[in-house]
């Protein structure tokens, strides 16, 4: 069966995934070495809504991956590594095609190990062979571009 949105239940749609709460991706960050700092203010609004029962969760799991795409923006390993598992994650959730379409984006920018870039057109090619090619996979499309001319350039 193929992910999307109307095959999964309300609260797991709009939850934080497992592993991914925010606590759990600072300590991530701090284990990987992580030097930019993610951590900040909770954020409030705007955000699930209101009757669902890890709005707060929700709200802090979706600002530290913002805060991610930030480090990775700045080159932080950690964050890149961060971006990358998320990315391979392939969640479906409120907000998780544009977070990875964020995460995607900042990754161009970004300074990848070949194993990493290795790792991303591996997952890009499943997603293609299982045709789970959503909204953000032009993003993808620009960043396996990008890849790809790195790889000819090395």
């Amino acid at each position: 069966m193929h992910k999307d949105s109307r095959s999964i239940p309300l609260e797991e749609y709009h939850g934080v995934p497992k592993g991914w709460s925010k606590d759990e991706i600072l300590e991530r960050h701090r284990k990987l070495g992580g030097e930019f700092c993610i951590d900040g203010e909770d954020a409030k609004e705007p955000g699930a809504p209101a009757f669902l029962p890890d709005r707060y969760n929700w709200l802090q799991y979706r600002i530290t991956l913002y805060r991610v795409s930030d480090g990775v923006r700045e080159n932080d390993t950690a964050c890149v590594e961060l971006a990358i598992r998320y990315i391979e994650l392939n969640y479906i959730g409120s907000y998780s095609g544009f977070i990875r379409e964020k995460l995607a984006r900042a990754l161009k920018s970004a300074t990848l190990s070949s194993s990493q870039a290795n790792r991303l057109k591996k997952h890009f090619q499943m997603l293609v062979d299982t045709k789970e090619c959503f909204e953000e996979f032009s993003e993808y499309k620009k960043l396996l571009k990008k890849l790809s001319a790195n790889e000819k350039n090395n």
